[in-house]
């Protein structure tokens, strides 16, 4: 019996050392032909890499390129990627554009239709950053296909909101649920004016992940001629819509009427006093330093945080915060005082 158990042992760890040693010489294998294919995709780099570069600078095109294998195509892929990043010029930009799309259009087409998570993904971030307007059918078609993986439907939709596709908004209304505040904003973001207004113009309409976005975004845009909107959220929603539109509006710095925002320090809800101080820091209003030296005073450590930060952006701010703590009877508020004198050059 014994005899038996021992032998079972020892076939059991032969079949095992066995399928590990299969295993490490696939891996090794793998990595040698990666190896090898990195070598080629360098050798070609270096040779397109002139001919490339004469062709986006001066528009002559070699009669030696020609991107007649895989390789050669990922080579240019990489070379294009890298031009793109440090172009400025608008001529220049075109003609690789133009380049791009003459001779890697179906080339990206084909990736994107790849099994591989990882070849999509990379297609459609080369996509982006070659700008690939001719390649908006398959992109979209990405987006809408209910198969793919999050990151590549994020990954589309930042690519049609980037070029400006005309019906961004449908699409992203009825996406919304899917996404993260983030995504949203990052999407939204890359929409020029004109696109960004039907946001404003749909708000109404639009899921409240997608009204929160669209109401960061107006803020994170630091354009004056958003004020009107922001306020009129602030105006119209509460709760969390109405917390955004305080923050937007900090990030611009500007109110047409402080007498709205006057009644958030006695909010019973800590975030809307937490917003409250950070607005009047961002107005520095004299009239609202007193608000923020009683909201330093405040029951929550994030509104007195908060406080203590935007006293600080006010000229006389660190005097009114020496004053606070050499005769305030609250030790919380002292406490917040001296951390924000401290640290106060850092702000």
């Amino acid at each position: 019996m014994i005899k038996n158990e021992i032998f079972f042992l020892g076939v059991s760890a032969t079949v095992i050392l066995g399928l590990l040693f299969l295993i490490l010489f696939y891996l090794v294998i793998r990595k040698w032909l990666e190896q090898r294919v990195r070598k080629k995709i360098d050798e070609c780099m270096e040779t397109l890499s002139p001919q490339i570069f004469e062709f986006i600078s001066e528009g002559k095109i070699s009669r030696h390129l020609h991107l007649d294998s895989d390789i050669k195509k990922k080579a240019a892929e990489e070379l294009l990627t890298k031009f793109a990043a440090n172009l400025t010029g608008e001529d220049e930009t075109e003609k690789l554009r133009g380049f791009a799309d003459s001779h890697l259009r179906n080339y990206f087409k084909q990736q994107l239709k790849s099994r591989r998570w990882s070849i999509r993904m990379n297609a459609l971030y080369h996509i982006e950053d070659l700008h690939l307007t001719e390649l908006q059918p398959q992109v979209l078609e990405s987006a809408r296909n209910e198969k793919v993986s999050h990151d590549e439907r994020v990954q589309s939709l930042r690519i049609l909101a980037a070029f400006q596709y005309e019906e961004i908004f449908d699409l992203l209304r009825s996406n919304s649920d899917y996404l993260s505040d983030g995504e949203l904003r990052n999407i939204i973001l890359r929409l020029n004016d004109h696109k960004f207004c039907e946001f404003i113009l749909g708000f109404h309409k639009s899921g409240k992940q997608l009204k929160y976005a669209v109401v960061d975004a107006a803020g994170v845009r630091k354009d004056l001629k958003y004020v009107n909107f922001i306020e009129s959220v602030y105006a119209s929603y509460d709760g969390e819509a109405r917390l955004r539109a305080v923050k937007a509006l900090s990030s611009l710095g500007v109110v047409k009427d402080l007498s709205p925002y006057l009644k958030l320090r006695h909010s019973g809800d800590w975030k809307e006093r937490m917003m409250a101080a950070k607005l009047f820091g961002s107005l520095k209003e004299p009239e609202l330093l007193p608000y923020l030296l009683e909201l330093l005073h405040d029951a929550s450590w994030w509104v007195r945080s908060q406080a203590g930060q935007s006293i600080m952006l006010y000229p006389d701010g660190r005097k009114e915060l020496q004053l606070v703590l050499e005769t305030s009877n609250d030790s919380y508020a002292k406490d917040m005082a001296w951390e924000w004198i401290n640290k106060g050059d850092f702000v």
